[in-house]
């Protein structure tokens, strides 16, 4: 039979597992960034970052002999003590790295 410590830690650990964040999403203050966002709604959620860098270009579609070509961006923002790079291709969210 359970224990009431037992049961304390099983609520308490079903409480993490309902408010943990996938681990390619960010909290910014009140609002989560994930993956597949676009850059407005990143920058409305955690407002202007850090740094805000070109790093590169991809060859994203072929359309017969055309080539699209897009921006990779990395933005830096540092919340709560922590800082984290969110890569772009075009406008596109594509990988959030905890980097401190």
């Amino acid at each position: 039979m359970p224990t009431a410590s037992t049961n304390r830690a099983l609520a308490f650990a079903g409480t993490l597992m309902l408010v943990s964040l996938p681990a390619h999403a960010l909290r910014c203050g009140t609002d989560i960034v994930d993956e597949d966002d676009l850059m407005f709604e990143v920058e409305q959620a955690c407002g202007p970052p850090l740094s805000r860098q070109v790093i590169g270009y991809v060859d994203s579609l072929v359309y017969g002999d055309r080539i699209r070509v897009m921006n990779i961006e990395e933005w830096i923002y540092k919340i709560n003590r922590n800082h984290y790079s969110l890569e772009f291709e075009g406008n596109r969210l594509q990988r959030i790295t905890r980097i401190r």
